[in-house]
């Protein structure tokens, strides 16, 4: 269906949802490749950043997946609350029926998901440039093991080869990067061409699985 045309983002229920939750490393692979949108948000529930995200915490290998093909990880860091305190409960901003533009610091620091805030964070530094965290999110990743590690990446400038990466992937787009066809054109040699796609960190690829946590 794909190969003839089929449109991955059509469908009422996201396709890369169904995938996410079954857990089908294969059919995400698959869906992505023909364009799946990895920065769908879900109609319900509702969070500030993209939805896909919430599938994929405790498992590296979907992590990957997700920011190779372009996930706005940037979003994940964007809370307007900054230093200040936030709300004891995270209840703040829901109703009675739905939740509304629910920030990334808020869900990772709930009690049972906040021992995976170093590794999700961790991987996520990986896909961005310079940013700034919470007061929220920082008090719960100074007590993980990774801290030391995080710490010093925000806290020192980032890599030259790591920013031109970066600019290089926002100048092609997401449509282009998963483009197995265009990349085959691009005059750049394919150690560079992998470099700009994150081939090192394609754990699928590599039939890498035991990075799951």
């Amino acid at each position: 269906l794909l190969n003839a045309g089929a449109l991955p983002n059509q469908d009422p229920i996201n396709c890369l949802q169904i995938a996410l939750r079954m857990g089908n490393y294969e059919l995400m692979n698959l869906l992505l490749r023909h364009g799946a949108n990895v920065n769908y948000f879900c109609r319900v529930n509702t969070t500030h950043f993209p939805s896909a995200l919430q599938y994929a915490l405790k498992d590296e290998v979907m992590l990957r997946m997700l920011m190779n093909y372009g996930y706005d990880v940037h979003r994940c860091f964007d809370c307007p609350r900054g230093n200040s305190s936030h709300s004891q409960y995270v209840t703040d901003g829901w109703t009675s029926t739905v939740i509304k533009d629910t920030m990334f610091c808020e869900v990772i620091t709930l009690s049972w998901l906040k021992h995976l805030s170093g590794k999700v964070v961790r991987v996520m530094l990986d896909y961005v440039d310079h940013v700034n965290i919470c007061w929220k999110l920082e008090a719960v990743l100074k007590e993980q093991e990774l801290w030391p590690d995080i710490n010093s990446i925000l806290t020192n400038p980032r890599p030259l080869k790591h920013l031109c990466r970066l600019k290089i992937r926002e100048c092609m787009g997401r449509l282009r990067l998963r483009c197995p066809v265009f990349m085959t054109f691009l005059p750049l040699p394919n150690c560079l061409k992998d470099y700009i796609l994150y081939k090192e960190y394609d754990l699928y690829g590599q039939e890498n699985f035991v990075g799951t946590y």
